[in-house]
């Protein structure tokens, strides 16, 4: 029969071993928070740096203004199709070029 204070020891032992694969696990769900959080530390800083400069804000609003939506329309479709044509072009032509 044991000590009473082996009984506590290793029941501490039990328990450690227990917290640190509860660690682990949480670690591994933790992952993909950390990106997505990076993802929304980016928006923030941005926030921030349109409210320290609100003159952006008009700026932009006058250079839509200015250009008219059907304008930027045609725009902002051959920027996503430039984005597009990137994005599937682009490891490819990676690939060729020297490093």
């Amino acid at each position: 029969m044991k000590t009473r204070a082996e009984q506590l020891a290793l029941k501490r032992t039990q328990l450690l071993a227990k917290c640190l694969l509860q660690r682990a696990e949480l670690s591994m769900q933790m992952q993909p928070l950390k990106h997505d959080m990076q993802s929304v530390e980016v928006g923030l800083r941005i926030l921030d740096r349109v409210r320290q400069h609100p003159g952006w804000l008009a700026a932009a609003a006058f250079g839509v203004m200015l250009v008219r939506p059907r304008r930027l329309s045609s725009l902002l479709r051959l920027g996503s199709a430039g984005l597009r044509s990137w994005r599937t072009l682009g490891p490819g032509l990676q690939a060729l070029l020297p490093r």
